[in-house]
């Protein structure tokens, strides 16, 4: 015959465990809801949204466009995040205005209307990964182009209005970048790519850009906390690191004893009240 647990006992083991629930720290609770902007892809210390700047490190902030995608913005130009990865720390990012763009010739991309600027990072958080290349746009070019230059200007769509010329792309280590330069008297930009998909000139251009680049970027490092069972954060006005556990803030990672005797007695409460034999 199976033992009735006494409805008293049920009702004392209730409310402790709803009494417990209730004093779980309110940050730990706030950083403990998975994040995304729709894409899948999950937005997590360093990283967070503006809403929840605590739960992420200074100067990971993302916003979500219209479409679903986490957009970092780095000294004031914006990049959409492609892929995280969280244990080698490395993100792949892509010029925004070009990205979102939806030309209606698939087979080019316009880098005239929708203008790549040079790459400028806060070096103190994020850092090119090495073994990558440098795709150098060149802008206003002259129209009749010598039969050698006239390669690189392959899957760039032309400017309807002629306001930045033709454009021409090549890779940094090019032997005809000294002579394309000669061509064009508008600006020069570089743009770092993760693999170029050519052979020194401008096939798969619209690709390749859209594709991005790779950053490893420097934070706090979470795993003490993550491993002790907190969520990593911030605290702005100490300017400090904080690792967000069930009783309380911590410094650095979770107290043990504290941490694992809250989810106990949530988890005794809760099979108590299931418990029959």
């Amino acid at each position: 015959m199976k033992n009735q647990v006494p409805g008293f006992s049920v009702f004392i083991l209730c409310i402790l465990s709803r009494t417990v629930l209730a004093k779980v720290d309110p940050l730990y609770k706030a950083c403990s809801v998975r994040e995304t902007c729709g894409d899948g892809q999950t937005i997590a210390f360093p990283f967070y949204i503006r809403e929840k700047p605590f739960c992420g490190y200074p100067g990971f902030e993302i916003s979500c466009n219209s479409n679903g995608n986490p957009v970092l913005n780095l000294n004031n130009i914006d990049y959409i995040i492609h892929e995280i990865s969280y244990n080698n720390q490395v993100v792949r990012v892509s010029n925004a205005a070009v990205s979102e763009t939806n030309n209606s010739n698939a087979s080019c991309i316009d880098l005239s209307s929708h203008r790549i600027q040079n790459l400028s990072l806060p070096e103190d958080r994020f850092a090119l990964l090495s073994n990558q290349s440098e795709l150098v746009l060149l802008y206003n070019c002259n129209s009749s182009l010598p039969g050698e230059l006239l390669r690189y200007r392959n899957g760039i769509c032309e400017d309807k209005n002629k306001t930045a010329g033709t454009v021409l792309a090549l890779v940094r280590n090019d032997a005809n970048l000294e002579n394309a330069s000669r061509e064009c008297s508008g600006d020069q930009v570089v743009a770092p790519v993760d693999v170029y998909a050519g052979n020194g000139g401008g096939f798969g251009i619209g690709e390749v850009i859209k594709r991005g680049f790779l950053l490893r970027w420097t934070a706090s490092n979470c795993s003490d906390c993550a491993e002790s069972g907190g969520k990593c954060g911030f605290n702005g006005s100490t300017y400090h690191f904080k690792c967000f556990c069930p009783d309380r803030p911590h410094g650095l990672q979770c107290d043990p004893g504290k941490a694992n005797g809250l989810i106990t007695k949530v988890a005794v409460g809760n099979t108590a009240f299931n418990s029959s034999s």
